[in-house]
């Protein structure tokens, strides 16, 4: 049964490594669009004050999935001592909250959400 365990917490970090990943990717992105606004402010355009605030408002979504899939790698990986019900509901909720969100790579909260659903199993 340890192994079956181990093989639940296993997807579950994976599903939260993956979402990780993808907000950083999405915060990069954002960020580049961002340099593009300050480029227009430099040739005196005011276009590049709204993309520079789009951008701002936009990073607020991947900052919120990054830290949903911290908590769900913490649950996973740092807080087994807890019961595997609790952890399993948890994981299962917060990844479902990460693809309301828009969640990035599908497949990371996905995986998180299978890994907590056989945790509660």
């Amino acid at each position: 049964m340890t192994s079956q365990a181990n093989l639940r917490y296993l997807l579950t970090t994976i599903g939260a490594v993956l979402s990780v990943i993808s907000g950083i990717l999405v915060l990069l992105a954002i960020f580049i669009a961002g340099i593009g606004g300050v480029a227009s402010l430099i040739f005196f355009n005011p276009a590049g004050f709204a993309i520079i605030g789009g951008s701002i408002v936009l990073a607020i979504v991947p900052i919120l999935w990054i830290i949903l899939a911290i908590v769900i790698y913490n649950a996973g990986h740092k807080h087994r001592r807890r019961g595997k019900v609790e952890n399993g509901v948890l994981i299962v909720v917060l990844s479902i909250i990460i693809l309301f969100l828009g969640g990035g790579f599908v497949i990371g909260p996905v995986l998180s959400g299978i890994g907590g659903f056989l945790l509660i199993l």
